[in-house]
């Protein structure tokens, strides 16, 4: 079976890591930091990388400017085999720069976004690449103009391409233009954006997956929540997909990045939706287990590997 061709719309960003923080800095606080280190990010960027390392075809369509960042992840992302093709470097902007903050405790993190080029990716660029070649999904993300999510939605709906939306990061938009998306996907603080309801327990996860289900209806409503797995829902099913719990949490970095990239290349390999996203779980359990963002991103063989010591068999499709 042939890899199936993923187009990743979205950001790129160098992001700059600061580890070791204690806790977070009130307003006039200087808090002291173990280290600092620069990593190619961008929940776009971490997508494709997701999903070649998961064994997919990938273009990526982004926007960088044509300074020292913008070289450096145009090169990374070319040297995974990630198409680059429609990403251009603009030398009238800046690359998108995230300065991020991981708590020592938690591995939780905070960050701060210079958008930069990412806030000119723009519909024709998505066109260009759609005319290119076929694709068996998209994958888009809320980093970057609104008006490009929704067009590049309209036209793989014209082409009967499935779209996932990371509907990341957290904010509140119109969700109608997204009316019958295959999936939907936001985390516990971007559904608390999208719906009002924080799904802290199972009751609240069915309550906002039914609602965004019935503004949207699309074929999925995936919620990722985080150490506790992954909710979904169809309109008639719902189930919680639960996490790997013998996992120590380093770094959530790139973590619900990696299960769209990882989620999307399963899916379009054959498996079953739910195992999909039991492959997809693994993934990202993985991914939080290291440091550094793109760099914890598995590759297929780490992931099938993880899902043997765990005794769980997958519908393998084309792997």
């Amino acid at each position: 079976m042939e890899k199936p061709n993923i187009l990743i719309i979205g950001s790129i960003f160098m992001d700059l890591i600061f580890e070791g923080i204690p806790k977070l800095a009130e307003f006039g606080e200087s808090i002291s930091c173990k280290s600092y280190s620069y990593v190619p990010g961008g929940k776009g960027a971490n997508q494709a990388v997701a999903a070649a390392r998961a064994g997919a075809c990938v273009t990526m369509v982004g926007h960088l400017g044509d300074d020292y960042n913008g070289h450096i992840l145009w090169n990374n992302l070319n040297n995974l085999g990630i198409n680059m093709q429609d990403t251009p470097l603009n030398p009238n902007t800046l690359t998108g720069l995230a300065p991020v903050l991981i708590e020592e405790k938690s591995g939780k993190y905070a960050s701060y976004n210079v958008m930069g080029g990412n806030n000119l990716i723009t519909p024709e660029q998505v066109k260009q690449a759609l005319n290119r070649q076929k694709y068996d999904m998209i994958l888009i993300q809320l980093e970057m103009p609104l008006e490009t999510v929704y067009q590049t939605f309209e036209m793989a709906s014209k082409q009967n391409i499935p779209v996932f939306l990371d509907a990341g990061p957290a904010m509140t938009i119109p969700l109608e233009r997204l009316h019958g998306i295959f999936v939907i996907s936001p985390n516990e603080v971007e559904t608390k954006a999208l719906t009002g309801i924080l799904p802290d327990t199972l009751e609240h996860a069915q309550k906002a997956a039914q609602k965004i289900f019935e503004i949207v209806h699309p074929c999925h409503v995936i919620l990722k929540l985080g150490a506790r797995g992954a909710f979904y829902y169809n309109g008639i099913t719902s189930k919680l997909i639960p996490a790997f719990q013998d996992i120590t949490a380093i770094d959530s970095t790139a973590a619900g990045d990696t299960f769209g990239g990882a989620f999307a290349t399963a899916y379009c390999n054959g498996m079953t939706i739910l195992d999909a996203i039991c492959y997809a779980n693994a993934a990202a359990a993985i991914c939080v287990s290291r440091k550094g963002g793109e760099p914890a991103i598995p590759t297929a063989s780490e992931i099938y590997t993880f899902l043997e010591a765990h005794n769980i068999s997958l519908n393998t499709g084309g792997f």
